[in-house]
């Protein structure tokens, strides 16, 4: 066999290989692997010889690559498994020739490299492709089922891929169109398992019984005896005495194995054995009845089936109750005729055009879908009782369970007349109702079980796809399934409702593919309700997921109802990798769709509504930036609509709800104030927010979040310009709880700078401020209130944030005096008061900071003021071009001092660090002008200059001038580039460099 001709140079998707790129090598190991193994004077040796162990390891870490894409083998598993296969079948061969032998020169553990490689190749590929290739002849099986059974005398040995292979293998042999007797040789002389003591001596009962020493073997060997038992029990030759036998076997192994054995015990469960039984009992039973092409030989194993398909002991194993659905589908499915045609889909449309078009109704439609007789097909009696048991597994608590009784139930209602087919539809709609309350026309599912939903949904999903779904059905399903969508129950810290959600959105999808023409007519009449569910589903969920599911029913309904307004142009915004990254699919993508009339008001209201509530931070705070985004676009409709409800909500008594309708008003106040402020009652209801806040809100438990809550509005109403009137003190006295309170006060520091400047605060307000800087009242408040000071702006505020930078008592005050120091001198240069002194005495202190290196049994705490000292220098000096000429000609040595003390930074270990230092250089290097040609300064900016040339925006990594990529975060790239400033001529400039290298290369700090 020739290889494929492929392409070497093609890309790969991802991480995901697009083809077997390593074939050739692959092939060529497979070809000495092969020559080693087919040795027949190696077969004496108790194991494969270490070389050819190696190289089938290679093998196997190569095709587990492909365990994601494994078709990509394909064009090679001829080849790849006809090779392996006719090794071991010359092995089987002789086994079987020698096996008889006192004794035998060939062990049974030579071949299990051979076997661990066709075991990986099924794990990869699946044993159904492998079995493809695998040698089926007539002489194979004999000497196939006594190697088998050979391997099978000592079970405890580790060679169980070499059983599961030869398992597998006679899977395929049990399908040869001959009667097993007549290939029988009579061999008797087998070795005797202990297991098995059967006294049946031909080979068809020997078979059974070896298939059933496995199945109470865990891991593939199980798999494997049931599908070779499913297909040796499905022949004709088999099916009048083995058949039935084998059954009442497996069900009295069932039955047995489900007794506890401690029935004293207070809810005594099965021992592992016992679930081991009664999972290969069930396996092969589901493998059997989806062989078999009639229940004829059935009849009297049916009832004592359905007593055990109903028991009770199987609560705690999913996989067992798993087993139990497939096999009650599959006896059911065997029990009907085959789907007819006419069910279900007689009046699909023969092509997506005519199925489209906008007239494509007139004559075929006179018989509509809810009025469609089916052919009389006689149902058996047992009918009602597998439907009952799957309709009850749609209740279970494990998802595995749940999915299968949805597909079981889809397939039998397939194969049932349209009368049944419907009661069936409305029983599982009957499931979304229980404990379900119904106000006027509001669906509340606080009392529901998630597990009932998602079950219930995943069945109309397979109902859906199959065409069960009639016209009257759909009018009252849809609007549950439309609930579904935004389905989300808090229990405690967390929620439950995705897995809801998201097979909401499957149903969803799979309602766009009924091929019946009188849905089309439903969808028309409920396109615009489906259409803003779905949308604000994918914009507006927490799990990206079901974002993605959502915008993938959209996209099946655009494609094929062509009922959703705006189709296209809103699948184009909101497509798979859109809404795949949260803050896009919540900031950007659901602005622009809100320019479409139709999606605006519903947007706005499922944000309003659900989304500033969410029970995570992170979600309510881009719902409120997803609300700052789209509340300008309809004012009116957020005032009149949405606000009153948002009001409502401030004062409740659940954190989450608080705190999203806090955020919310202040995101309305600001965005919309003028549509606010021109309408009396909705102006009072934003300014009454603080006052309708019981005092317990912001003392008990919560406090903090909600206190923060409340500075965001009060920020809000500062930045809107509304007339806060007699509220400043009480405001002024919530932000100082808030300092007091909250731990991470920086979005409140922004806050508290727009109510300064919004609101002129009393000499007794700042003097309050600045003795919480002197007087720690708790464990992080004077580290707070020193970021406060620096929306001040009065000289002794300067001088007190000098002092803390030098002489703070924590590291933690330090940093935050170095980072006010820098807001404080950006506000004063923006209010025009900022001297030329202020300045030198900012730029003094920053420079005292860029000398701490404090370490505690946190390490380098120090860094942090370092850090924050160079992050505020930059602010000041990249806010005016002439501030370091000012400086040099004020203190020059400061000047020369600073900027050693800059190139020094550059060379410390944190990355972080180096890169505040590396951008703080650029600034001064590349955006400051110093005009004094004879200055010390002048020359050696101009020397550093040549010696490190320029890099825009290096900070964040950028082209330098030889093309290549430059970052200061990069140790490799910054060193190489700032070392080359040591041959600058200053002692001043050379000396701190000199130090910041020797410092960074030292085991331990100097």
């Amino acid at each position: 066999m020739s290889d494929p001709v492929q392409n070497d140079n093609a890309e790969d998707v991802g991480s995901v290989p697009s083809f077997f790129r390593e074939h050739a090598e692959f092939l060529h190991l497979l070809d000495e692997v092969a020559t080693s193994a087919s040795n027949v004077e190696s077969w004496t040796l108790p194991n494969a010889p270490e070389e050819e162990m190696r190289l089938i390891r290679e093998m196997k870490k190569t095709l587990d690559v492909y365990q994601e894409q494994p078709t990509c083998l394909d064009p090679y598993l001829e080849r790849i498994v006809s090779r392996l296969m006719s090794v071991v079948q010359e092995y089987v061969y002789a086994f079987h020739d020698t096996m008889y032998k006192p004794e035998s020169p060939i062990t049974v553990t030579r071949m299990d490299g051979i076997f661990d490689l066709l075991y990986t190749l099924c794990k990869v590929r699946g044993y159904k492709v492998i079995l493809r290739f695998f040698p089926h002849g007539v002489a194979d099986v004999e000497p196939v089922f006594a190697t088998l059974w050979r391997f099978s005398v000592d079970l405890e040995a580790s060679n169980w891929p070499a059983r599961y292979t030869l398992l597998i293998w006679l899977s395929l042999l049990a399908m040869i169109p001959f009667d097993i007797e007549s290939i029988d040789s009579g061999t008797t002389d087998l070795p005797a398992i202990a297991e098995l003591g059967t006294s049946d001596v031909s080979l068809m009962g020997r078979w059974v019984e070896l298939g059933k020493l496995f199945l109470c073997k865990p891991g593939c060997e199980m798999e494997g005896a049931a599908v070779m038992l499913s297909r040796l029990l499905s022949r004709r030759d088999s099916a009048a005495v083995l058949r039935p036998e084998f059954i009442e076997w497996a069900a009295r192994e069932i039955t047995n194995a489900a007794r506890p054995i401690d029935t004293t015990a207070v809810n005594a469960g099965l021992q592992i054995g016992s679930v081991l039984r009664i999972n290969g009992a069930l396996r092969v039973l589901c493998h059997l009845f989806s062989a078999m092409d009639s229940h004829a030989t059935l009849d009297a194993q049916i009832p004592m089936l359905l007593d055990i398909f109903q028991m009770d002991a199987f609560d705690q194993h999913s996989i067992t109750r798993k087993l139990i659905s497939k096999a009650v589908q599959r006896l059911a499915l065997l029990m009907l005729p085959a789907t007819n045609a006419e069910m279900g889909r007689a009046y699909a449309r023969p092509s997506l055009r005519e199925n489209l078009s906008n007239n494509a109704g007139a004559a075929s439609d006179s018989m509509r879908d809810d009025e469609a007789e089916s052919p009389d097909v006689e149902v058996p009696l047992e009918m009602e009782a597998f439907v009952g048991i799957l309709l009850q597994k749609l209740h279970d608590k494990d998802t595995i369970v749940r999915w299968s009784a949805a597909k079981g139930i889809g397939r039998i209602s397939e194969r049932l007349p349209m009368a049944l087919a419907r009661e069936i539809v409305l029983a599982v709609g009957d499931i979304l109702k229980d404990e379900t309350l119904v106000d006027n026309g509001l669906i509340d599912v606080a009392m529901t079980t998630e597990y009932s939903w998602h079950g219930a949904l995943l069945c109309l999903a397979e109902l859906s796809r199959r065409g069960m779904l009639y016209a009257q059905a759909l009018r009252q399903i849809v609007p549950w399934v439309v609930r579904g969508l935004t389905y989300e129950i808090q229990r405690g810290d967390y929620s439950v409702g995705s897995n809801v959600r998201d097979a909401a959105c499957y149903v969803m999808w799979s309602l766009a593919r009924i091929p019946n023409p009188s849905s089309k007519r439903v969808f028309a009449e409920m396109s615009v309700e489906m259409a803003t569910t779905l949308i604000s589903v994918a914009v507006f969920d927490r799990e990206s997921n079901v974002r993605r599911a959502a915008s993938a029913a959209f996209q099946e309904h655009v494609g094929r109802q062509s009922a959703f307004p705006h189709g296209i142009s809103v699948l184009q915004l909101a497509d798979f990798f859109s809404v795949g990254i949260m803050r896009n699919a919540f900031v950007v993508t659901s602005r622009k769709i809100a320019e479409f009339d139709e999606y605006k008001h519903p947007l706005l209201h499922h944000l309003c509504t659900v989304t500033v509530y969410h029970w995570d931070l992170k979600t309510r705070e881009l719902a409120v930036k997803a609300l700052r985004e789209l509340a300008p676009l309809s004012p009116a409709y957020v005032r009149t609509h949405l606000l009153p409800g948002i009001v409502a909500n401030v004062a409740s008594p659940f954190l989450a709800v608080r705190h999203g309708a806090i955020t919310a008003v202040a995101a309305i106040a600001e965005t919309i104030a003028v549509e606010l402020v021109s309408h009396t009652d909705a102006s009072k209801m934003v300014l009454d927010v603080a006052d309708s806040i019981p005092a317990r809100y912001i003392e008990d438990f919560g406090a903090s979040l909600t206190l923060a809550a409340l500075t965001t509005y009060m920020g809000s109403l500062s930045r809107a310009g509304w007339n806060i009137g007699e509220a400043q003190g009480k405001y002024f006295a919530l932000f100082e709880l808030a300092f007091i309170t909250c731990k991470t006060v920086d979005d409140i520091v922004v806050d508290f700078t727009s109510f300064v400047d919004a609101c002129n605060l009393t000499p007794d307000q700042r003097l309050r401020i600045v003795k919480h800087t002197q007087v720690a009242s708790s464990g992080t408040s004077r580290e707070s209130f020193v970021l406060a000071v620096g929306a001040l702006e009065k000289q002794s505020d300067l001088e007190l944030l000098c002092s803390l930078v030098a002489e703070g008592a924590t590291v933690e005050i330090r940093r935050n005096a170095a980072a006010a120091l820098g807001q404080f001198c950006t506000r004063a240069r923006d209010g025009g008061r900022l001297s030329i002194t202020w300045e030198h005495s900012a730029i003094l202190a920053l420079s005292q900071g860029l000398e701490d290196h404090s370490v505690d049994n946190r390490g380098d705490v120090g860094s942090w003021v370092r850090k924050q000292s160079l992050q505020s220098l930059a602010r000041i000096f990249a806010a005016d071009s002439q501030t370091f000429q000012r400086l040099n000609e004020r203190d020059d040595e400061l000047a020369i001092r600073l900027l050693g003390q800059i190139l020094c930074s550059t060379t410390e270990k944190i990355d972080r660090l180096r890169v505040a230092a590396g951008h703080m250089l650029e600034i001064l290097l590349y955006e400051q002008r110093v005009e004094a040609a004879d200055s010390r300064l002048c020359e050696g900016l101009e020397q550093l200059r040549r010696l490190v040339p320029a890099q825009p925006n290096d900070s964040s990594g950028d082209a330098g001038v030889d093309g290549c990529e430059f970052s200061w975060a990069d140790p490799e790239a910054a060193f190489t580039r700032i070392v080359q400033a040591l041959s600058v001529s200053d002692e001043q400039l050379r000396r701190p460099l000199f130090e910041g290298l020797v410092s960074t290369g030292s085991a331990e700090p100097l």
